[in-house]
């Protein structure tokens, strides 16, 4: 279901800057007239200025969503919640017996996976499962587009949690500032839009530094359940865990800090379990992740680039105000410090993990770094809160960080991102809806795509030896199969490189049978020897939204 074209949200930058600076507006409004409010009212507004923020980042998450299973990440979340929706573990390989060319499991496997080094013909996913685990009650709920709801419900949490956190540390206007600050932060706006795990692993860690301001009983026993559920969305963040941990068995009376671990251990370990599970039964071991060799992946040489590239993302994205966050333990009461202390230790665990991590160099890749940002943000609304106390001021610094955030996700292209993606989709429903169910594809960026959306194989041709393409082309034909060539435009000059040597179709000197969004061509290879003995292989070009237009 299609909940993006049907539900009532305004869909531009300035309705989303529209609803939250207003909302903040009206809140302060409303504190400062005290003699028009009861008390009652004035302590529910927080929470509904709240709600409103979270739900204006759900209802842009909807309709500016991108509502596809497209890259290798967001295909390998979307391939791995549909089979554990259907009751299997993980995706299998396409076709009943070995296919003759060399590498044939590796030429099968979708986008965002690798044969599965524990299970023969199945596919292991690169990601970590623990993500598509979640969205499967939701693709039980709602069909397979259902699983498209999981970042958005995942934002909702993310802002409440820094409400909360916010609230307890420096009362009602630091609390809807926190709110607004990462509604509008551009990193949020920007995956708020992609089914990725990252605003759901954000969303879980904010959760645990939320929770610790329960009581002592309560705090374990949620911060252990939370705590498990972040692990199961991104493991590789476990050291954080023990930060978590360590707070967790400090903080209190010493004669109940055992007490207090084993609550949250206890909270932590089904979770736990069910990772070390799902790892030994798509790896080969409880400790090994779909990523590889940790030692491939992590490197202290990596930090002085991450530095450079993290710390520059964050500069421009970012205002200063995010620095006030270090201001927090002077300026909060002393009751709440030992919660600044986590929500610092949770911050800067992240940020060592993710500086010894393999670098990229584009702006967006402050995703892994969710983590931090978001407790940093709930922080610094807290130091502003009590810096600046007139809830006048603290309203003009609300308004400025919304206009500025959307403004910088305005540029970073975060609104247009349904828009880039759209290729994906429109590319899947195609392939359903007007070519053969027998159809194969010789693909690789549109693979995942292909499985998701249309049900249909794919040969990755990156992974196939140059000799092997007519091999292979063969093969599929005798099995009463319709081979195609699926390409992005970009990648047609390296199919050629790779394949024009050796075999007539690596030229691709015949028109394509479609051409969608200007990007995705569709060549069959059955038109070649018509179109070179002369006979017209007219191109049907597919427009956005399913218009199609034949020339």
């Amino acid at each position: 279901m299609q909940f993006a074209r049907i539900l009532p949200i305004g869909d531009g930058a300035v309705d989303l800057a529209s609803i939250i600076g207003k909302s903040v507006a009206n809140l302060l409004f409303t504190i400062t007239n005290n003699s028009s409010v009861s008390r009652c009212l004035r302590g529910l507004l927080p929470r509904a200025i709240a709600l409103v923020v979270a739900l204006a980042l759900f209802g842009f998450a909807i309709v500016r969503g991108t509502w596809a299973a497209g890259g290798s990440d967001s295909s390998c979340y979307a391939l791995m919640a549909d089979a554990l929706a259907h009751g299997t573990i993980q995706p299998s390989l396409p076709f009943d017996s070995a296919p003759p060319w060399p590498n044939a499991a590796l030429t099968l496997t979708p986008a965002g996976f690798f044969p599965s080094p524990a299970r023969e013909s199945a596919a292991s996913p690169v990601c970590a499962p623990g993500f598509a685990l979640v969205m499967v009650p939701l693709r039980w709920a709602f069909g397979r587009g259902g699983i498209f709801l999981a970042t958005p419900l995942a934002a909702v949490c993310l802002v409440w949690s820094a409400f909360v956190l916010a609230r307890r540390l420096a009362g009602d206007a630091a609390a809807a500032l926190a709110a607004a600050a990462v509604a509008s932060s551009p990193i949020v706006l920007f995956q708020a839009a992609q089914p990725m795990n990252d605003m759901a692993t954000a969303a879980a860690w904010t959760a645990v530094i939320a929770s610790a301001t329960l009581d002592e009983r309560r705090a374990a026993n949620v911060m252990g359940a939370m705590t498990g559920l972040a692990l199961l969305i991104r493991p590789n963040l476990a050291p954080v865990a023990l930060v978590v941990a360590l707070w967790v068995a400090v903080r209190g009376a010493r004669a109940t800090a055992v007490r207090r671990l084993v609550r949250f251990v206890a909270a932590a370990l089904p979770f736990v379990i069910v990772t070390a599970a799902f790892n030994t039964v798509l790896y080969g071991s409880p400790l090994r992740l779909g990523y590889g060799n940790a030692a491939d992946f992590f490197s202290v040489r990596f930090v002085t680039t991450n530095l450079a590239h993290y710390g520059r993302a964050l500069v421009e994205t970012q205002t200063p105000v995010l620095l006030l966050a270090l201001a927090a333990p002077l300026l909060v009461r002393r009751s709440a410090r030992s919660i600044v202390w986590l929500a610092f230790g949770v911050a800067a665990t992240t940020a060592v993990v993710y500086l010894l991590y393999r670098p990229f160099e584009e702006w967006w890749y402050l995703r892994f770094l969710l983590p931090a940002i978001v407790p940093a943000l709930a922080l610094a609304a807290a130091s502003a809160a009590l810096l600046l106390r007139s809830p006048v001021l603290i309203g003009v610094v609300g308004v400025l960080l919304v206009a500025f955030g959307i403004r910088v996700a305005v540029t970073r292209q975060a609104f247009d991102l349904h828009r880039l993606e759209a290729r994906f989709r429109d590319t899947g429903e195609y392939v359903r809806d007007k070519l053969p169910s027998n159809a194969v594809f010789f693909t690789v960026w549109e693979s995942g795509t292909l499985r998701f959306h249309a049900d249909r194989s794919a040969v990755l041709w990156d992974s196939l030896e140059p000799r092997s393409l007519d091999v292979a082309t063969a093969w599929l034909r005798q099995r009463g199969l319709e081979p195609y060539i699926l390409l992005e435009r970009w990648e047609e000059p390296a199919f050629r490189q790779r394949f024009a040597a050796v075999s007539p179709l690596g030229m691709l000197d015949w028109p394509p049978r479609v051409e969608i969004d200007r990007q995705v061509r569709i060549y069959a290879p059955a038109d070649r020897d018509a179109y070179l003995a002369g006979r017209p292989v007219p191109t049907e070009y597919v427009w956005p939204a399913g218009n199609f237009r034949p020339r």
